[in-house]
């Protein structure tokens, strides 16, 4: 009877839930839970076969910073040849091909310059990358789209929100910038604007702005606001290119700037706006049904594209067709929620969307978390938004593939 009586009354519980109108917790109290089209949640993601088929390649990649670096999204080398990392408390660090430098922190590997070069303030740097002219332009979650001067370590916000005459979203704030891509000829700088929720202080410590917690619900809450824009800095306008995206991350322009990707993380694609030819304005998939959620993307020297695959899919995804799991899952402390299982992985994908080759940890047991890919001088760099390193693979260690896709032994 008991039994019964409890049966019951959870089913009570839960028909109340459902009719309530009801608001996510911090850091998105301000919104709610909106309709989920189950027709969009990655539920068809590609299985671990042929192209993508499982391996351990990312295994024999190298560990740098190992509990110096926290959570450096991205890795990009600047003009000198140094590579530059920002971690998650806004610190800018810079370190040296480390031959020949006497002391060296990381022997062999890169010397790191000790203290941190620059700060750029509170806030939840992202996707960064160099300008023309060597500043850096940072995504920042927090602050919006900035350029730290490398001369004078001076900081500047370029956009905030959206311009007030723009055709779409004018005057609109933008809540949670996550990655850039530049043209380097005309200085426009493309970037994401993940969602509406924005990103608060880690509610434990209040040390760093916690990017994962805003992300999760947004995922549960089904906040299907992000966007693709644009910065000239000869007008200093800010547009909105692409809208409706379930969380907008990772953004490359293609080697012949007649489009530029951006990565739809919930959704498991990668879309193409097109800039030019007979298409321009329009958008379309890049590719889609990935075997696990995209992160960041960029432009590989051979013209074809890396994409960050930051975790494996789920059956999380499957709960939230159920408004009151969504309720339960959104207000289930921390350590009652289902795991992220650990992985790394990153896929070359051609410059039409074809997928090329997938590169993985499959266990995470030695790589994890891989949110950026940068190519440059026969590696791959890899940044991480959850683990206290940054590492990086040769390419010589990277099996070649046959036509079809298979990798050699």
């Amino acid at each position: 009877m008991l039994r019964g009586f409890v049966a019951a009354l959870l089913g009570v519980c839960a028909y109340y839930i459902s009719t309530l109108d009801l608001t996510l917790p911090y850091p998105a109290q301000r919104f709610k839970f909106d309709a989920i089209d189950p027709a969009t949640l990655p539920l068809d993601n590609s299985p671990l076969e042929g192209v993508y088929a499982s391996n351990e390649i990312l295994r024999k990649a190298h560990k740098l910073f190992d509990g110096v670096i926290a959570s450096s999204e991205t890795v990009t080398v600047s003009p000198e040849g140094n590579l530059t990392l920002v971690d998650k408390y806004g610190y800018v660090y810079e370190a040296e091909p480390a031959a020949g430098v006497p002391g060296a922190v990381f022997p062999n590997e890169w010397a790191l310059d000790l203290p941190a070069a620059y700060y750029v303030g509170p806030g939840r740097p992202l996707g960064f990358h160099h300008d023309s002219a060597g500043n850096l332009i940072i995504a920042d979650t927090l602050k919006g789209l900035l350029r730290l001067d490398r001369a004078s370590g001076a900081v500047e916000v370029l956009t905030a929100r959206v311009s007030p005459d723009a055709a779409v979203d004018a005057g609109s704030p933008l809540a949670y910038v996550n990655d850039i891509d530049i043209d380097h000829d005309s200085g426009v700088i493309y970037f994401s604007d993940a969602q509406s929720i924005p990103v608060y202080p880690d509610r434990e410590t209040g040390t760093f702005y916690d990017t994962f917690q805003s992300y999760l619900l947004g995922f549960i809450g089904g906040n299907v606001a992000g966007r693709l824009c644009r910065y000239d800095p000869a007008t200093r306008r800010t547009e909105v290119l692409l809208k409706g995206l379930w969380f907008a991350n990772g953004v490359a322009l293609a080697a012949d700037k007649s489009y530029v990707a951006v990565v739809e993380t919930n959704r498991l694609r990668v879309h193409r706006y097109w800039l030019s030819g007979p298409r321009a304005g329009s958008s379309d998939l890049l590719i889609e049904r990935l075997p696990g959620f995209p992160d960041g993307i960029s432009r590989a020297p051979d013209g074809n594209l890396w994409v960050a695959l930051v975790a494996p899919v789920t059956g999380l995804p499957k709960l939230l067709k159920n408004k009151v799991a969504r309720f339960l899952l959104a207000y289930l402390p921390a350590w009652a929620r289902p795991r992220i299982p650990r992985w790394g992985a990153a896929l070359k994908v051609s410059a039409a969307g074809q997928p090329l080759q997938l590169l993985m940890d499959p266990d995470g047991s030695h790589i994890a978390f891989v949110s950026s890919v940068t190519e440059v001088a026969g590696r791959l760099y890899f940044g991480n938004v959850r683990m206290n390193y940054v590492s990086y693979i040769d390419l010589k260690d990277v099996p070649p593939q046959h036509a079809e896709g298979r990798q050699e032994a």
